[in-house]
């Protein structure tokens, strides 16, 4: 049997957190006694909330997915948020994307120039609101649909951009 301190888990660099992405599946592992300490713990399912500037500002938060023995760490500038019961966390990330949050954040963060922070009141105070959970579920898959749609558009964006500048280095 293993021991517990050689037992991998997830590692998350804020750099590997990209903007507006819904879910966040870590590709680094490092020993769970390398992490315990200095860094920020989080399970599976739950938002990871960049809090620094200008992270926060360019809406880095995303779900946690598919962390190795369910456990993640990561840096020590997320805020991490569990979905109660009765709350899909989809729907808390969803909200919190399409509200005020981030422009009410940017107005109360604190700190030096270059690395302010919100605090973590200003998150776990924030108010959305909570629908029944048969409402949560319908409004999460229209989204999802949705976002799938886009990121597709994206990638056939990308696609053609490549295809743009192989026909322009050709011109010459």
């Amino acid at each position: 049997m293993k021991d517990k301190k050689d037992i991998e888990v997830s590692f998350l660099p804020m750099e590997d957190c990209e903007e507006y992405s819904l879910y966040v599946e870590p590709n680094r592992a490092k020993k769970i006694e390398e992490v315990r300490q200095g860094y920020t713990g989080f399970a599976e399912n739950d938002l990871l909330i960049a809090k620094i500037t200008p992270c926060f500002e360019n809406g880095k938060m995303s779900i946690a997915k598919n962390l190795m023995n369910s456990i993640g760490f990561g840096s020590t500038e997320f805020i991490v948020l569990r979905a109660k019961p009765g709350v899909l966390i989809e729907w808390v990330y969803y909200c919190l994307r399409n509200s005020n949050f981030l422009e009410d954040g940017k107005s109360v963060m604190k700190g030096t120039t270059g690395r302010q922070r919100i605090r973590q009141e200003f998150v776990e105070n924030y108010s959305i609101s909570l629908p029944p959970l048969e409402i949560q579920k319908k409004s999460v898959k229209d989204l999802e649909e949705e976002q799938k749609i886009i990121s597709l558009q994206k990638k056939s964006i990308e696609l053609l951009k490549g295809k743009e500048q192989k026909l322009l280095n050709n011109l010459w």
